[in-house]
């Protein structure tokens, strides 16, 4: 857990000093008290998914920026939940399970969402495509916009969706997602 939160600390500085931004700034930028991002700079705090999502929009970065490995093998093996855990307020926990660094990011999360948690999440960076498939349980996707689009999945079932509108996951049972993010570059 130490070498995970140190991880994310360094990640976090290193994208604040490469866009100059003074720790009140950065705190301005997110809205988290600069004791909160020396906190989680220093290695000391364990930011929930909120937490990162504010600090990573700030940073105009993919969220897996905060978490992944500095060098990827060519070949790994990833255990089921091996990844830091993170949780939501609104009670999903979330395991990275793949983050890749290339010139069209992307990363790979696992989802635990007990029956009924609504997870609300804002617009990802401007071409942003999402893939949702359901190992179990059923949730319902909507993404927001002009009108908001609803897709009920089961397992064996995903739905794809640009996500560069504000969107939310709700679990009409105990469900298990895949959640895959690739980020473009400026797709819309």
């Amino acid at each position: 857990m130490e070498e995970v939160s140190g991880r994310i600390g360094a990640a976090l500085r290193a994208h604040r000093l490469a866009q100059g931004l003074s720790l009140a700034e950065m705190a301005r930028a997110c809205g988290l008290s600069r004791t909160i991002l020396t906190r989680i700079e220093s290695g000391a705090g364990n930011p929930s998914i909120e937490t990162l999502w504010r600090a990573s929009r700030a940073l105009n970065v993919p969220m897996g920026a905060l978490l992944a490995e500095d060098t990827a093998p060519r070949v790994r093996h990833i255990p089921a939940r091996d990844g830091h855990e993170l949780h939501a307020d609104s009670g999903m926990n979330a395991w990275l399970v793949h983050a890749e660094g290339r010139e069209h990011r992307s990363e790979l999360f696992e989802l635990d969402m007990p029956a009924g948690t609504r997870q609300r999440t804002g617009a990802h960076l401007p071409g942003t495509e999402e893939v949702l498939y359901c190992l179990s349980g059923r949730a319902r996707i909507g993404v927001g916009g002009d009108g908001i689009e609803e897709v009920e999945i089961g397992p064996g079932e995903a739905v794809w969706f640009i996500a560069d509108r504000d969107h939310e996951y709700v679990a009409l049972e105990d469900t298990r997602l895949l959640n895959f993010l690739l980020y473009g570059a400026g797709r819309a």
